[in-house]
């Protein structure tokens, strides 16, 4: 019977190791960065920075230098791709002659000045994005 018992007792202590080796690679192994409930810039760098293993300043950085790049990209007049999402340039929009028209409360009628050419910047999402969106659970 005491051999039974000592038999027992190496086979718990085994067990018990096994539980405790497997806690610690849990717990070695990196946490899976959440997405954000809310999307802030602040927020997604904190998950920026949990995904990648990065410091909060260093993923701030990233995160700053990307859209500064896009913008130079579109300010000096490319069409930027967004990766999946789309597409973002400046567009320009043409110039307007004036023209007649009537105010809609009294009837009166009237002449709508004309508009100078303007560039607006402008942004097309992707093909996929777009049917992405239509199955999206909202």
């Amino acid at each position: 019977m005491a051999n039974s018992k000592g038999k027992t007792k190496k086979k718990v202590k085994k067990a018990s190791k096994a539980k405790a080796s497997a806690k610690s690679t849990k717990q070695s192994a990196p946490k899976k960065a959440q997405l954000p409930d809310v999307y802030s810039v602040s927020k997604m760098v904190n998950y920026l920075s949990d995904k990648h293993a990065v410091t909060k300043k260093e993923a701030k950085e990233f995160f700053e230098s990307v859209f500064d790049l896009i913008g130079s990209g579109v300010l000096s007049g490319q069409r930027v791709p967004m990766g999946k999402l789309g597409k973002m340039y400046v567009r320009l929009r043409p110039a307007r002659k004036a023209r007649k028209g009537r105010n809609p409360i009294t009837g009166e009628e009237m002449t709508i000045p004309a508009k100078k050419a303007t560039k607006v910047p402008k942004f097309t999402f992707s093909k996929s994005f777009k049917e992405a969106a239509l199955k999206a659970k909202m």
